[in-house]
Parts: C-alpha cells; sequence; structure tokens
C-alpha cells in the first residue's frame, strides 16, 4: 500500500466553501481622502470645543456661591489654618447653616444636603461640637439631622495614598474613596466638607503632580455629581507662616494653584482666641468679601467680633445701639441681665423676645454674647453687683454713662432712700404718719411677765412688721 492510497477522493470537498479573499477596491468606490491614501483613524482623545460665537446670544449662567462670595459650588475650596484655630468648628458651623438655610456670619448660604467626612476627629467630639453649634444657631438637631450626614472615617480616612512599584511612584484612590464618591452620587449635596488633607491624602505634599491629582479628583467628583458640589477641603498651615510670614498653607504651591478658592484663619497677635476669616484667592468672580474678625463663644463656637469694625456691614452700629436701648429699658425698671451665659436671665432670654430686638443681626445666643463683650470692652455696659430678696449677691449688665450718651440720654440719677415713717405715740395707725424714726413704745415701772425689758424689742420688730402687713393688704 502507498502513501496515495490514503488521500480522499476529490469528490470528498465537494461541500467545502472556498476561503475568502480580500477584494480590491476600485478608485471611483475609494473613499476621498485622496488617491492612494488610507481614511484617517479616530482620535485616540476627544477635546471638545468651546462655543464661542453664543457667548452673548447663549450666555452661561455667572458662578453659584454655596457661601456668599466665599464658597463657590462645584469646586474645590480649601480652608487652611493653625492646628487649634477653628478650622474644624467653622466648617461644621458651615454645614450646619447650608443643611438649614440659615446665615453664617451675617452672609447667606445655599440650602442643600451636606456630608461631612472627618477623617480627623472621631463621632463623640463631633457630637459635642455640634451640639454647641445647635445651641448658638439655635438649630433643631432632628431638622438638621434631615440634611447632614456627619461621616466618621478617622479609623480609615486615607483617600489617595501613594504605591510604588518598581522604582515608579503612583497617586491611587483608596476604596474608601469610592465608597465616598458612592455616597456622594446617593446623596447629591450641595456641599461635600473633608477634614483634613493631612489625613485624607496619602501621598507627598510636595510633590507637585501628586498634589494636582488629588485636588483634581475631587474636581471631578463635583463635576460628575449632578448635583454639582461645593467641595471645602481643610488643611493645615505650615508654623514657618506664624505672625503673617510665608506662606497659608502647607507643601507644594499647586494646593494653591488647583483650588479656585481659598480661604485662611490667622491667629490675631497678642489676642488668644481671636483669628481673621480672609479670602486668598478666587478664581470665578470679584474678590469682595472682605476679612472676618471671628472669637470663640460659649462652647467653642466661632462667631464675629462685634467690637472690630466691619467694612462689610456699615449698620453694625444700629443694632448695637437697639441692644443698649432696651438693656436701658430694663435698667429702668429694675429688671436683672445676667452676665453669665448659663442663667436663666442672660441676655439672650431676655433681650431676644423684646420689641426692637436686632433679630437679623443677632439670630443667635452666641452672636448677642459676643456683642455684649464687645460693649463691654467699648466701655458701654459694665458687670453691677446686686443682691435679691434672698439676700444672695449676684451680677447684672448696667449701662455706664458712655453707654446712656450713646442712645441719646442722660444717666438716671441714683434714687434716694424713702424716710422711713413714724407715728403718734401709742398708736400705729398707717393712716397717720409723721415724719421721723418710730419711736418704741414705753411702758410703767416695773412692768414685768412676757412683755418685760429685754423683749421690748421684739415687741417693736412685731407692730412693725403687722404695719406692713396692714400696708401691703396682709401680704408679709
Amino acid at each position: 500500500m502507498s502513501w496515495a492510497d490514503d488521500i480522499p477522493p476529490l469528490d470528498a470537498y465537494a461541500d467545502e466553501q472556498p476561503a475568502p479573499r480580500l477584494s480590491v477596491v476600485s478608485a471611483d468606490t475609494a473613499p476621498t481622502a485622496g488617491a492612494g491614501e488610507l481614511p484617517e483613524p479616530e482620535p485616540a482623545v476627544d477635546i471638545p470645543t468651546v462655543d464661542v460665537a453664543g457667548v452673548l446670544t447663549n450666555p452661561s449662567p455667572p458662578p453659584a456661591f454655596i457661601w456668599t462670595g466665599r464658597v463657590p459650588a462645584g469646586h474645590v475650596t480649601l480652608l487652611s489654618g493653625h492646628g487649634g484655630s477653628g478650622k474644624s468648628t467653622l466648617a461644621l458651623q458651615l454645614a450646619a447653616a447650608v443643611a438649614t438655610g440659615s446665615p453664617l456670619l451675617r452672609q447667606d448660604t445655599t440650602k442643600g444636603r451636606v456630608l461631612f467626612f472627618s477623617g480627623e476627629d472621631a463621632a463623640p467630639l463631633l457630637r459635642l461640637r455640634l451640639a454647641s453649634i445647635c445651641k448658638s444657631m439655635d438649630i433643631a438637631p432632628p431638622v438638621l439631622a434631615e440634611s447632614l450626614t456627619l461621616l466618621d472615617g478617622s479609623s480609615e480616612p486615607v483617600l489617595h495614598r501613594e504605591l510604588s512599584a518598581f522604582g515608579v511612584r503612583t497617586l491611587e484612590a483608596t476604596p474608601v474613596f469610592h465608597r465616598l464618591a458612592e455616597l456622594v452620587n446617593e446623596h447629591q449635596p450641595a456641599l461635600l466638607v473633608i477634614d483634613n488633607a493631612s489625613d485624607t491624602f496619602e501621598g507627598s505634599e510636595n510633590d507637585r503632580a501628586q498634589v494636582r491629582g488629588f485636588v483634581r479628583a475631587l474636581t471631578k467628583l463635583a463635576r460628575e455629581t449632578a448635583s454639582h458640589p461645593a467641595i471645602v477641603l481643610l488643611t493645615h498651615t505650615p508654623k514657618a507662616s506664624v505672625g503673617g510670614r510665608g506662606e497659608s498653607y502647607s507643601g507644594s504651591t499647586a494646593w494653591h494653584n488647583s483650588a479656585r478658592a481659598r480661604l485662611s484663619m490667622t491667629p490675631v497677635k497678642d489676642e488668644p482666641g481671636a483669628v481673621t476669616l480672609s479670602l486668598d484667592k478666587l478664581n470665578l468672580a470679584p474678590m469682595t468679601a472682605q476679612p472676618l474678625r471671628l472669637l470663640r463663644s460659649h462652647g467653642g463656637v466661632l462667631v464675629l467680633d462685634e467690637s472690630a469694625p466691619d467694612a462689610e456691614q456699615g449698620q453694625d452700629e444700629e443694632p448695637a445701639k437697639a441692644v443698649l436701648t432696651l438693656l436701658a429699658d430694663f435698667n429702668r425698671r429694675g429688671e436683672h441681665i445676667s452676665p453669665e451665659l448659663k442663667a436663666r436671665n442672660n441676655a439672650w432670654k431676655m433681650l431676644h423676645p423684646e420689641p426692637g430686638f436686632p433679630r437679623r443681626t443677632y439670630r443667635a445666643a452666641g452672636p448677642l454674647f459676643a456683642a455684649m463683650r464687645g460693649l463691654e470692652r467699648q466701655g458701654m455696659i459694665e458687670r453691677a453687683e446686686y443682691t435679691n430678696e434672698h439676700r444672695k449677691r449676684y451680677q447684672e449688665w448696667k449701662l455706664t454713662a458712655k453707654g446712656w450718651e450713646g442712645i441719646g440720654e442722660t444717666a438716671p440719677t441714683a434714687p434716694t432712700a424713702p424716710t422711713a415713717p413714724t407715728y403718734h405715740e401709742g398708736a400705729l395707725d398707717a393712716d397717720s404718719p409723721v415724719v421721723g424714726a418710730p419711736t418704741a413704745p414705753t411702758y410703767g415701772q416695773g412692768y414685768i411677765g412676757e412683755k418685760s425689758a429685754h423683749n421690748v424689742g421684739a415687741h417693736v420688730d412685731a407692730e412693725v412688721s403687722t404695719l406692713a402687713e396692714t400696708q401691703n393688704g396682709g401680704q408679709p
């Protein structure tokens, strides 16, 4: 048998189809790219073009702000400050204001949902601060909870981490960042606060590319979310900037260049507890926001320093004058307003319900308490001591002579003590007073018994007490 015997006959291949061949395109049906040229490939990256012709007929909307003139929507804003300057508290105040649509430091906010990611402080401290803020801003926590979500990321705060492989360093988003992005897409907030960069950014703060990558990732998150939230990222200020030296942010200049707005909190020299909040950068609109001088009120909440000139508010004197006028009315009536913040008769509880109280300026207790301290520093009011009916000593706010002049009035003179009435000998009739001190009744010589000489004083006291009851309609 030869090898040819294993070859099948030709009719075995009758049902098989021939292999396809490449067709030849004639010049008449070829693409119009030119004779002998292949069609151009699609670009790997598409760069969108901007409509120039319609900038007047179809203009873009002006930039929106979550906090008027300071925090733009849809962009990243840095809030920088030294440790302990109050960054976290101010950011939490902003979160509460946006969640309820309340003004913050007399500047309007845009109401919306808020996500607050805390990579530094755990839940107990967050709740403690928020309790003080609710009291100061007069916010009901159940109402606040409807629009504010606090995220405790202190146990795993890193959103972006540097990875190194074969000598190449890259910055990668962590699972925590991806989960945060999911929550942002779920809640559609108007504001996202990230506290703070030193905990959430685990890369080199001096590496320009890494810093830009982190800020751009946050910007992309804002742009790709339907609600276009403002993102406030808290950053620490380097020690070299104390006293106004150096920049108010730490690390590469990419932090400053990549953010569209930047706020900084600077301690006031020689005044512990006082800080200045300033707008250091705003790319989207003119920088019209003036620096604000802030003080810590009861509970650590930051309020405006009413004693400092405020370039944004030309009417600061009018609210202060209204407070002085109300306090003057209380002083005239002999009603006491306590300087103690926790007292039942503190300034907020006594003045806030009164007609003429400047509610637009002092929407909460904190700003009013700060205003009272400012008036005290200006010498308009002072702390005075009084004794109540139980002979206990307390302090109250009193207008000074300068304060009375401030409302266009003269300080009232102190009332003179009334002259005690006296009565005819042997009579205790309230209808027959005579000038002079009352004389003690006399008794016959040798008078003994219950009304002996050593009880004469007690007897007189009892009769005077009876007289007082008669004059007061039987009331002791």
